[in-house]
């Protein structure tokens, strides 16, 4: 990943999204380290403190919405909306375009997706264009803040936009309901999260679990072999993260979910420059939203056996497609 043989300029045409929503992909030069930067200083540890206290407000109604209901979908009732909430209130989105989020949510996280990737496409664009429209009116969240920054172009703030939309929201989405289906077949490992730093436990979460299933695809620039595999210049590079994330030459019983386990090598948002902006984001957002859900709902369960379980194994993305819970 920090391999300079390996490149994704604007003249890659496989895997296409159209521009200027792949900014970060297509991005090898100073523009990506700008960009980075502009994300990064919204991303600063003196606004992560706020996001805990976001998380509570939001999480707080919802779970409440379901205590009365002793068997529920998690992925519909709460791994879909929860971070759509967070999305609009974090990036100050307004209320039609966070209407559009989650009924686009509720499409691209079930079977199918790949049938809508056009329609999706023009959804993104709907949300995105609203979004900056705001932003142009209102500086106050983080959108109008990029939106006036004076350092980005509209494209830039777009592709910047879509990549946090698409990508860091299935990822928390398949994150948080991975993790009840983990700490469902591993009760011991819930309680050792709960009683330890819950934003470092979530790393090994995110390392057993690897809900980015691929780093975004690469071109070798040169001929080159890899462990014995000839790649010519001009070919593919794709990396698997998950794999990555398992490899035993790295992680002493990779299969086991182990909390306590120092998970800070792994790779599952990436590394080096094209490493996911949004980590810093994750982190304390899943880690306050699985504190916070377990603290009132500690009987949390599968409804039905792991091995039950049906999961959406995309090219980049992978989570439970249903995840029937009890709570009592």
């Amino acid at each position: 990943m920090t391999d300079l043989r390996h490149a994704r300029g604007d003249d890659y045409k496989g895997f296409a999204v159209p521009p200027p929503m792949d900014v970060f992909s297509r991005s090898d030069s100073e523009r990506l380290g700008r960009l980075r930067r502009s994300i990064t200083a919204e991303l600063h540890p003196g606004r992560l403190g706020q996001w805990g206290e976001l998380v509570e407000t939001l999480v707080s109604p919802l779970v409440q919405q379901l205590d009365t209901d002793p068997f529920f979908d998690f992925v519909e009732r709460v791994a879909i909306p929860l971070p759509a909430d967070i999305l609009e209130q974090l990036l100050g989105l307004p209320p039609a375009a966070g209407d559009q989020l989650r009924r686009w949510a509720e499409s691209t996280l079930r079977p199918g997706m790949e049938v809508r990737a056009r329609d999706t496409l023009a959804t993104m664009r709907r949300i995105l264009d609203e979004a900056i429209a705001h932003g142009r009116r209102d500086e106050s969240a983080m959108i109008g803040r990029l939106v006036h920054s004076g350092s980005l172009d509209e494209g830039e703030v777009f592709g910047l936009l879509f990549y946090l939309l698409f990508v860091w929201y299935e990822v928390l989405a398949d994150l948080l309901a991975g993790a009840v289906a983990a700490f469902s077949d591993n009760p011991a490992q819930l309680e050792k999260f709960m009683g330890t730093e819950p934003v470092k436990a979530v790393d090994e979460l995110i390392r057993y679990l690897s809900p980015q299933v691929t780093a975004s695809p690469r071109f070798a620039t040169e001929d080159l072999v890899i462990q014995g595999h000839s790649i010519k210049a001009g070919q593919t590079v794709l990396l698997s993260l998950a794999a990555a994330n398992h490899d035993e030459d790295v992680f002493e019983d990779p299969e086991v979910l182990d909390v306590g386990r120092s998970s800070t090598s792994h790779v599952g948002f990436g590394y080096g420059a094209h490493a996911c902006v949004g980590t810093g984001l994750v982190r304390p957002v899943a880690a306050a939203a699985l504190s916070l859900i377990y603290t009132r709902w500690p009987k949390l369960r599968l409804a039905k056996g792991s091995e039950e379980l049906l999961w959406r194994n995309g090219f980049r993305h992978r989570g439970p497609l249903a995840l029937p819970v009890a709570v009592r």
